[in-house]
């Protein structure tokens, strides 16, 4: 896949798909492999993406952000989006990179994650959306809720503060989670990340 070309394709229901990476231009560098390839997961949407690395570029280190959008003349470390990878054939060490760099993602580009804390509300009659974060009972999610009032929250840092827990890395590691299994359920990724507008 050369460029960043990204053209409808037909399905077998006669219906256009977009290409999945059409307006990312950011990721964040997971792995190098030996033969010039950059493992990354895009800014916007989470997707799990191969770059061909630019010849003579400087080495990217882990979490760096990377351009690999259309305009090539910004493509400083990247010659070419490869197109998209799956998470079983990333190796162990991007695999353990995902959930540190979704936080990195989330504390440099805040406001569609901080969305998700303040709009959260009842899946079920017995649970809350923010249950489905690691260590949130359903005490604590009545306690959130309670912190949070009508108004929300401003930032991630007064989350934080009101709710003394560590909402970037939570919610990284929930997405994470998504991302190395399709079938969890509710997908937090898809529903803040990857629904048509």
């Amino acid at each position: 896949m050369g460029g960043n070309n990204m053209q409808p394709r037909r399905t077998g229901a006669g219906r256009e798909d977009v290409d999945p990476l059409e307006g990312e231009e950011w990721a964040r560098v997971l792995e190098h492999s030996g033969s010039g390839v950059i493992f990354a997961i895009s800014e916007n949407r989470l997707h799990l993406v191969r770059l061909r690395e630019r010849p003579g570029a400087e080495k990217q280190i882990i979490g760096s952000r990377v351009y690999f959008g259309s305009d090539v003349n910004q493509r400083d470390a990247i010659a070419e989006p490869l197109g998209m990878t799956r998470y079983r054939d990333l190796s162990n060490m991007s695999k353990i990179n995902i959930s540190m760099v979704i936080t990195e993602i989330i504390a440099d580009i805040p406001d569609a994650f901080l969305s998700f804390f303040n709009r959260a509300g009842n899946l079920s009659l017995k649970m809350h959306a923010f249950e489905l974060l690691s260590g949130i009972g359903p005490s604590k999610a009545r306690e959130m809720v309670a912190t949070r009032g009508r108004k929300g929250w401003k930032d991630i840092a007064s989350l934080d503060s009101s709710c003394s827990i560590d909402s970037a890395t939570l919610l990284a590691e929930r997405m994470a989670e998504e991302i190395s299994d399709s079938k969890v359920e509710p997908r937090l990724v898809d529903l803040l990340l990857r629904q048509e507008v």
